[in-house]
């Protein structure tokens, strides 16, 4: 593996304190997996930091640490409430504190129609972040909303950006990337410990699982000898790798299987009596003919005599 440059981000990490790690919309496992991890360890750093994606998280990622924190909104500390269509309506805003909560008041002008609430807007403001990771994002427009309600602050923040390959849009001059890499998992692994962040259990688990996932259990084409060092790192670390599926880790009835059948009775294993000439068989009200209700001719007399054994080799 081309280990890319990691002094530059150790040089940004030592000077922010607040941090937010940006996903494209619809990541994969690995990506999700790699921030979290990272999420993680900044935080035992002592950084704070967010992990925000403009999509919310589908159930595979349930077995990753830190999933439940994820958010789908990207901002900083300011919250934006907007009336799209409504703000030539609004006459005056006030607020008022009850009970310890706090209330706005928004005011319609006398002749104008009702505020409808469900057209009201709610967006973080991006200030307040001292960097941006953006991990997996090839261009900016792979952030979905995140890129027009945001503009600003991917403007003027600090950005770093951690891909598998070269971005295609040119967005920061902070890149980190390895082409070579088996993942952005394993290219985390080596981001860690390059410039000496804790790793934790809960952080190695999910970087262990993400190069699990990326590289098909180490049976993929991008597995090289760099793969195998990133997991032994995550192992010493302390990593715990999720139980692979099989039926048998399933509870009871959650695969279907075909009914048994009782067995049968002792009435149901006896030979069940031919229909007589008056009921018939199926359908066939026919008696049965002559040939098939004769008895069988009787054996010749010698049949029940000793056989005897003639022949020219006896003496």
């Amino acid at each position: 593996m081309a280990a890319p440059d990691t002094q530059l981000f150790k040089s940004l990490l030592s000077s922010s304190q607040n941090i937010s790690i940006l996903l494209p919309g619809s990541p994969d496992y690995d990506t999700v997996a790699s921030a979290l991890s990272l999420k993680i360890s900044l935080a035992a750093f002592g950084k704070n930091v967010t992990v925000a994606c403009p999509d919310p998280m589908i159930v595979e990622f349930n077995r990753l640490v830190g999933v439940d924190a994820v958010v789908n909104s990207f901002g900083g500390r300011n919250l934006i409430i907007s009336f799209p269509g409504q703000t030539e309506n609004v006459d005056k805003v006030s607020y008022n504190l009850e009970h310890g909560e706090l209330q706005l008041v928004i005011s319609p002008k006398t002749s104008a129609p009702d505020l409808d609430p469900r057209r009201l807007k709610f967006v973080s403001s991006g200030a307040g972040f001292d960097l941006l990771i953006l991990i997996g994002v090839n261009k900016l427009d792979d952030l979905g909303v995140f890129y027009t309600t945001a503009k600003d602050a991917l403007s003027t923040s600090k950005i770093v950006s951690l891909t598998r390959s070269l971005p295609a849009q040119n967005y920061t001059t902070n890149q980190l990337f390895d082409p070579q890499a088996s993942s952005l998992s394993e290219i985390t692994t080596f981001l860690l410990e390059s410039i000496g962040l804790p790793v934790n259990t809960d952080s190695a688990s999910n970087l262990l699982s993400g190069l699990e996932s990326a590289t098909d259990h180490f049976r993929s084409d991008f597995v090289q000898v760099s793969t195998f060092e990133a997991a032994t790192v995550l192992m010493r670390r302390g990593a715990r790798r999720h139980d692979i599926f099989s039926p048998e880790n399933l509870p009871p009835g959650a695969i279907p299987s075909s009914p048994v059948s009782p067995a049968p009775t002792p009435a149901q294993t006896e030979t069940p009596t031919p229909p007589s000439s008056q009921t018939g068989y199926g359908t066939d009200s026919q008696p049965p003919s002559e040939e098939a209700a004769a008895p069988a001719d009787n054996p010749s007399p010698d049949w029940y005599e000793p056989k005897i054994y003639q022949g020219s080799m006896l003496p």
